[in-house]
């Protein structure tokens, strides 16, 4: 699984924009290989705004900063500003 390799960035995401983009992460990091991660992306709907940031920057962290995971890395990253900017 790839993602397009362009990416629009928005910082404007409700919370069930972000939950609707977990599941295709969470595909794409199962194909990678990335088991912590995936478990991670896994039932997340109940997660407080908090908690569901700390999990997408573990998962942050769990890259490594690897090229390969760079469209991954880009993605969540995304996601963890806009949930910083959900009130």
């Amino acid at each position: 699984m790839t993602f397009d390799s362009t990416m629009k960035f928005s910082t404007n995401m409700s919370r069930a924009e972000i939950d609707a983009k977990l599941p295709e992460l969470k595909a794409f990091a199962e194909a990678a290989q990335l088991g912590e991660i995936a478990k991670l992306l896994t039932d997340t709907a109940g997660l407080s705004h908090a908690e569901l940031a700390a999990h997408m920057t573990r998962c942050l962290e769990l890259t490594g900063g690897k090229d390969e995971y760079g469209l991954l890395y880009d993605q969540l990253d995304m996601l963890v500003i806009n949930l910083r900017n959900l009130k």
